[in-house]
């Protein structure tokens, strides 16, 4: 796990985490009750007590109504007509008195995906005050999403991480946070100064939560390679 710091995170005034799967069709069912679980999860870890769409639809009641939800936001083409052999594309936020999280979901597509992941969620982290975002505050992201969503990898990330890492389509994505579940590989080897423990199906990998964007990449892309790991497979 990531080691405990005074240090504020780098990447605490503006980090996201993306995980991807492969997968064709998931139902809406799926969908919504992969959704569900994976927000009280994080509801109850980091006090946030309530989720609504951009459209105020709250994220709440039976199942169905959660379906419903799902299904009133069908994937827009490029121009603005419905695909609904795309998929589904939506976003559910929530704020606590520290931070605010946006969770993209999209899912359903007919198709995994050719040059990059049909399949994928999304979580923009935000520091509502100051301290608000911590380590374990990334390490309770990673653990949430890893163990109710169960993807085949995920990274926890700031901008300036992913425009040095430059690690598009259906390469393994790195930041200060990397999982990979075992279905990938495994991970036998690390560069110095990184951490990992089994997390889920998987491991997670961690990096000094004060190392630059140029020092985390380098790290986890040597980590990758000497493990012979590159590409999600699909």
């Amino acid at each position: 796990m990531s080691q405990p710091s005074l240090v504020r995170p780098i990447w605490a005034a503006r980090s996201s985490l993306r995980a991807v799967w492969v997968a064709a069709g998931e139902s809406t069912e799926w969908i919504a009750r992969r959704t569900d679980t994976l927000l009280v999860e994080l509801g109850a870890a980091l006090e946030i007590s309530g989720w609504e769409t951009p459209q105020h639809e709250r994220w709440e009641g039976p199942l169905n109504a959660l379906i419903g939800v799902v299904e009133r936001h069908v994937t827009v083409g490029t121009f603005g007509n419905k695909e609904p052999e795309s998929g589904y594309l939506f976003t559910v936020s929530g704020i606590s008195q520290q931070i605010g999280l946006h969770v993209q979901v999209s899912a359903g597509s007919q198709s995994t995906g050719r040059r990059i992941p049909l399949h994928s969620l999304t979580v923009d982290l935000r520091e509502l005050v100051s301290g608000g975002v911590t380590g374990p505050v990334g390490d309770t992201l990673c653990a949430a999403v890893a163990e109710t969503w169960k993807p085949l990898t995920l990274s926890l990330s700031d901008p300036l991480v992913n425009r040095t890492a430059r690690r598009g389509g259906w390469r393994i994505p790195v930041g200060y946070r990397t999982w990979v579940n075992a279905e990938v590989g495994t991970l036998n080897h690390l560069e110095e100064g990184l951490a990992s423990f089994g997390l889920a199906a998987g491991t997670l990998i961690s990096a000094p939560d004060d190392w630059s964007a140029d020092r985390v990449v380098a790290a986890m892309t040597a980590t990758l390679a000497a493990n012979g790991l590159d590409e999600i497979p699909h």
